[in-house]
């Protein structure tokens, strides 16, 4: 179902609504851009009666929230708090995803390098760390990360796409690192 429709559901029956309901109705509302309305529902889901195994996951929809609304800070703690309420990769590939879009760089590969060791989407995390990585221009490091990602899912295409940017790029720079090699000794000799 999509937002809109869902957000037509749940708005001709309110009253009956359960915090499931509740919740896919503020993920809608973020989705089509009501920000402020989807984070009041979130809020509110915050005291509701949800089962423990799903707690995170408001916790982590009011963080991508806020980030949408460019309350860094705020969303920063929230993605602190689902991190702490599960221990998949989820929450802190999302909290690391803050960091990367603040140009966090450093922080997001602290957290990814804890992430991949979590149980979830491990290669997902191998991935986001590499990406970070590459920002930073720690290339070997990216290959690595990249590398333990297609070890995990070798069908997994975006790594394949970047691990070959990736390659050519260490290539290109081994090529240069060499004609300057050779530079140097003619001049020399």
């Amino acid at each position: 179902m999509g937002p809109i429709e869902t957000i037509i559901r749940f708005e001709a029956d309110r009253e009956a609504a359960t915090p499931r309901q509740q919740f896919d109705y503020a993920d809608a509302l973020r989705e089509v851009g009501r920000t402020r309305a989807a984070l009041r529902i979130f809020l509110e889901l915050e005291s509701a009666p949800i089962p423990e195994s799903k707690r995170h996951l408001v916790s982590l929809f009011k963080g991508a929230t806020l980030q949408q609304m460019g309350r860094f800070r705020e969303a920063e703690e929230a993605f602190r708090q689902a991190c702490l309420l599960d221990a998949t990769t989820t929450s802190r590939v999302h909290l690391a995803g803050l960091f990367a879009a603040q140009e966090r760089f450093a922080e997001a590969i602290d957290v990814l390098r804890a992430a991949v060791i979590c149980e979830g989407n491990r290669e997902e995390a191998y991935l986001n760390l590499a990406l970070n990585q590459r920002a930073l221009g720690q290339l070997d490091e990216a290959r690595q990360s990249l590398r333990l990602a297609l070890t995990l899912s070798p069908g997994y295409m975006a790594a394949r796409r970047m691990l070959t940017d990736i390659q050519a790029a260490l290539d290109l720079r081994e090529l240069a690192e060499d004609a300057a090699r050779h530079g140097e000794k003619s001049r020399v000799g």
